[in-house]
């Protein structure tokens, strides 16, 4: 999901120059490559996980090395790009009701 499909949201919509500006940043392949290599660092993934995680104890070393190894292939750093910057998508929140077999959430 990109920042555009959160742009009805109260809470985001003041923010919008903000992520337009992102945007612009993450589409000069300099800036991007800066930020996707800072990202991908182990360090930084831990943090960003330990934000995310309820449970801390889960962000082991495991876990960081098996979202951190795609980040290396080839491709990745436009993957990451077109995931941050691209046009929007259905918010995943107004799509569940849509949904009628058993999904985990993780």
């Amino acid at each position: 999901m990109n920042n555009k499909a959160i742009v009805d949201d109260w809470r985001i919509k003041p923010r919008l120059p903000l992520l337009c500006f992102i945007d612009f940043l993450l589409k000069q392949r300099p800036i991007a490559d800066a930020i996707f290599e800072d990202v991908k660092r182990r360090e930084t993934l831990r943090n960003i996980l330990l934000s995310i995680y309820a449970n801390k104890k889960s962000v082991d070393e495991t876990l960081v090395e098996i979202i951190r190894e795609p980040a290396n292939d080839e491709g990745a750093l436009d993957a990451f790009v077109s995931i941050v910057t691209g046009p929007q998508r259905p918010n995943p929140v107004k799509l569940m009701p849509s949904i009628s077999i058993p999904v985990l959430v993780l």
